[in-house]
């Protein structure tokens, strides 16, 4: 028998074992380990070495520099756990008997800090086996001194934390443990606040002080399962094992109770806290490290930010009324960039190190401000903007200020010295210094109300009038009922496109002059945005709504005329009631539009009337967005892969599949792909999900083709992914990774994208017939139709729309539609595939008529790979 034990081979010729302890051994083991077992060498080897048998954990040899190594006399015979370890009450957690047992014995290699010697040991542990039974075998060495060092160079030397590169090491490895034993982690990002300050105001050293403190009471609230680790100066991280996030949060709210309580015993006059970010993550998540502390310094950001406005009120507290500012610094050599491209209006600029800015005299009078310059002006104009209004001025104000963003555009309202509330929009743009921070941040303040209230272009009143008609129409305690209409032309790009943006602007133009000419005396109609109407109409309902529509509609149904141009542009519109659909402005504007954009959905050139079916679904549209990206970014979570048989009408075999992607939401059940697809196209995710389901397709296919050398995989390929520029190089690299012959793959693609003539998806579409993989043309017959597209365009296979299928034994079009296009893709080369056969009477209608492929209900429904495989693949 030969052991091997690292890198030295033990020829076993017997060799004689005294037993003595708990047990004693059986004769199978003396038989296996007498004798000259183990050579002198083994026994004096500068490392450990011993034997025990699975079954019952008895040592059964153990060399002589082992047993001085832990002091054991006689170890042979004794549970291994209870001599070799402290504490003990079963075999070891970390024992890798299981392992060993699952890979078949093979050796692993792993360093364990023992308890009973407080040394480090590097052991290589493997299974031997005679005569049938198996015996677990380790050698040992003594790494302690190394792993000291080793440890040190992993430390961070101010906290004596692991420092940020042996930090994510650990925690890879503590994520990875939590999804093999299906536990959550939270890991918790955490900032100080103001150490820059502290470091500017007492020196390094104070700062280095504070750090350490912090990390001391950091390191007293977790457990030896959680870790910690210094990331970056002021920024630590920490992962709570199997705790959610609500757990987690009260440990650091523990944490900062305790910096609290403890602060005066610390020794300081500054306040001692900290900003954090929480970032759940669970067993099914596919996150990368750099996402997950990405995702969690975004949270923590939230925190920074409010903090520090609430530091910048409380500064301006502490300046005294009487404190007059007069000294103003900025560099006058930058001012020209941050003011070009500005309105003439009220000019200010600021110096973001101190917070100190300076406004035009008109502005000081308009608005009491206490002088030209001003200090801490953010937290000063904070308390003349409308409550409604102050959250979104105070963190654009502050996102400038952490530099989060270097350009500022916002509208609120602002109480002048009047007591009236004035609408104001503020751009500007923020200068760095040669550090790359914040420096001078310059711009203009535009009075809306001193602004023209007329569009020029139309002549008509602007959405600003708008909005103030229909709020004192609210306001009024007479109002009974009302309506508001919102209309978009259709397609009016295409106007623009085909002729120029200024015929485009006289037809809006024209397009006004008659909207407003078929209005009833009391309704008034207002440009929004755009090219976007409002009809607002006092005491009128929907059967009033419906009727000034149909008279708009009748007017641009047909083609017009201007200046000898011709155009088609029709109208689409939505409309909302007070109060039977709301009783706001804010809520029956976006009730509008949702109906306005139900509308387009539903075709265009028509109105439709708000309601709650409506609010449901734009509800149901809006969450679904965010489920569906909250799945992609968990790693596909939810979504897979079903799989459609594809058969060889000549054969009755299975010819190959088509992946079709399904997706399970945790709010709504299975969702439809004609539901969730356009959704994805809209929101560009497509791309991602398109991705993912061409890599799984690939996998599969290349597994089946282990089963079946000739099987093929056809995967759809949407618009948007034949923009992503990075689509060739991804299929030749996945391919390329799992050794996949391209020709087993086929990307479908519409009629429609194939046939339009761009250059770039033609480059893309060859492309990937450079590869080897071939193209179907989808859902042919559908769109445009084209017959001398079959000739011209690079498709491999046409696959003829199901709609040609239904009734095709007594519909005589469908059925010589069918013969008649097989027989000109057989003319110019390509094969063809039928979708939609359901029946067995379809496909009898078929089977003859020289089609390739048929596909449908009637040979299988799309199904997960596993049902596919039982079904096609038994043996």
């Amino acid at each position: 028998m030969l052991i091997r034990l690292r890198d030295i081979t033990i020829e076993a010729k017997g060799y004689d074992l005294q037993c003595e302890g708990e047990c004693e051994m059986s004769n199978h083991d003396e038989n296996l380990f007498s004798g000259t077992f183990l050579l002198e060498i083994v026994k004096e080897l500068n490392a450990n070495v011993y034997i025990t048998d699975i079954e019952t954990n008895h040592i059964v040899y153990m060399n002589d520099t082992m047993k001085k190594d832990f002091r054991l006399d006689h170890p042979e015979g004794k549970v291994c756990w209870q001599v070799l370890q402290e504490n003990m009450s079963e075999r070891c957690q970390f024992c890798r008997i299981s392992e060993l047992l699952q890979n078949g014995g093979k050796g692993c290699l792993w360093v364990e800090e023992n308890t009973k010697t407080g040394k480090v040991y590097q052991n290589y542990d493997r299974l031997i086996e005679n005569e049938g039974k198996k015996y677990f075998v380790q050698c040992s060495s003594d790494v302690t001194e190394f792993t000291k060092m080793s440890r040190t160079a992993r430390t961070d030397e101010l906290t004596s934390m692991l420092n940020r590169r042996a930090g994510k090491e650990k925690l890879i490895e503590l994520i990875d443990m939590a999804k093999d034993k299906e536990k959550i982690i939270t890991v918790v990002l955490c900032d100080v606040n103001q150490l820059k300050k502290i470091n500017d105001l007492y020196g390094h050293i104070e700062g280095d002080r504070l750090l350490r403190y912090f990390s001391s009471i950091i390191r007293q609230n977790i457990s030896k399962r959680d870790l910690v680790f210094r990331l970056s100066g002021d920024e630590f991280v920490l992962a709570f094992y199997d705790k959610d996030a609500k757990e987690a949060e009260k440990k650091v709210q523990w944490v900062k109770k305790q910096l609290k309580e403890e602060k005066n015993s610390f020794s300081v006059q500054y306040e001692v806290s900290f900003s954090y970010g929480l970032m759940e993550i669970y067993p099914e998540d596919q996150y990368i490290l750099s996402d997950i502390i990405s995702r969690a310094d975004e949270r923590m950001y939230l925190q920074k930010r409010d903090y520090h406005i609430k530091q910048a009120k409380m500064e301006l507290q502490q300046v005294t009324e009487n404190q007059a500012v007069t000294d103003f610094e900025y560099d006058k050599d930058h001012l020209y960039d941050a003011l070009s491209g500005s309105v003439d209006d009220y000019v200010f600029v600021g110096n973001m190190k101190t917070g100190t800015f300076r406004y035009p005299p008109a502005m000081v009078e308009a608005f009491g401000l206490p002088g030209e310059v001003v200090e801490n002006a953010a937290a000063f104009w904070s308390d003349l903007i409308h409550p409604h209004d102050e959250k979104a001025f105070l963190e654009s104000n502050q996102e400038i200020a952490d530099g989060r963003t270097n350009y500022h555009d916002i509208e609120y309202r602002a109480k002048n010295v009047k007591g009236e509330w004035i609408w104001l929009r503020c751009r500007g743009r923020m200068i760095t210094n040669q550090e790359g921070e914040p420096y001078l941040f310059a711009g203009m303040i535009t009075n809306q109300g001193k602004k023209d209230k007329t569009d020029h272009m139309t002549g008509l009143f602007n959405k600003y009038e708008f909005e103030g008609a229909v709020k004192e129409f609210l306001v009024n305690e007479n109002a009974e009922k009302m309506g508001i209409m919102v209309l978009n032309l259709d397609s009016f790009k295409n106007i623009n496109d085909f002729y120029d943006q200024s015929f485009g602007d006289e037809i809006l133009r024209i397009t006004a002059q008659k909207i407003q000419s078929m209005l009833p005396p009391a309704a008034r109609l207002y440009r929004l945005d755009g090219d976007q109407f409002g009809i607002f109409m006092p005491g009128s309902d929907e059967n009033e709504g419906l009727a000034v529509f149909g008279r708009i509609q009748r007017t641009f149904y047909k083609q017009q005329e201007h200046n000898g141009r011709k155009y088609f542009c029709t109208l689409s519109a939505g409309y909302v009631s007070y109060p039977k659909d709301g009783d706001n402005y804010l809520d029956l504007l976006k009730y509008a539009h949702y109906s306005l954009e139900y509308s387009k959905l539903m075709g265009k050139n028509r109105i439709t009337l708000f309601s709650d079916d409506i609010l449901y679904k734009k509800a149901r549209t809006l969450e679904l967005n965010q489920l569906l990206r909250e799945s992609i970014d968990r790693g596909f979570i939810g979504f897979s892969v079903h799989y459609q048989p594809q058969i060889d009408s000549c054969t009755g075999e299975v010819y190959g599949a088509e992946a079709l992607a399904r997706w399970h939401c945790t709010e709504y059940g299975d969702v439809s792909p004609v539901e969730f697809i356009p959704l994805l196209e809209q929101n560009g995710l497509i791309v991602q999900l398109g991705k993912w389901v061409f890599e799984q397709a690939a996998h599969q296919c290349k597994k089946w083709s282990r089963v079946k050398d000739d099987f093929h995989m056809s995967v759809n390929l949407s618009y948007r992914q034949l923009l992503d520029g990075t689509i060739l190089d991804f299929m030749q690299a996945t391919l390329h990774e799992i050794n996949l012959d391209p020709s087993k793959i086929t990307m479908e693609l519409t009629e429609t994208y194939l046939i339009e003539e761009n250059s770039t998806l033609r480059k893309i579409v060859d492309g990937m017939q450079d590869l080897g993989i071939q193209i179907a043309m989808d859902d042919f017959g559908k769109g445009y139709s084209s017959l001398f597209s079959l000739k011209t365009l690079p498709v491999d296979i046409v696959k003829i729309d199901r709609g040609f299928v239904k009734n095709i034994n007594t519909d005589l079009f469908n059925a010589t539609f069918v013969r008649t296009i097989t027989e000109l893709c057989h003319d110019v080369g390509k094969k063809v595939c039928l979708e939609g056969v359901e029946t067995e009477i379809e496909y009898n209608a078929i089977k003859d008529k020289g089609i390739e492929l048929i596909q449908g209900f009637f040979f299988g429904r799309p199904v997960p790979a596993d049902v596919f495989e039982s079904l096609f693949f038994q043996d």
